[in-house]
């Protein structure tokens, strides 16, 4: 799987999102965002995961 560049860390006001097909990632203000590569909606890699 190629890897892209992580465009880590982002904005105060901007969340980091992951595509789980092809791990392209990007900031964005919105709350849900969809992949332009895969047309799948990201994760979003800016929320704590459950323990």
């Amino acid at each position: 799987m190629p890897r892209f560049s992580d465009p880590a860390p982002c904005d105060d006001e901007e969340r980091l999102f992951e595509c789980p097909d092809c791990g392209t990632r990007l900031c964005s203000e919105r709350s849900t965002v969809t992949c332009d590569r895969c047309d799948t909606e990201m994760q979003n890699l800016s929320v704590p995961r459950p323990q």
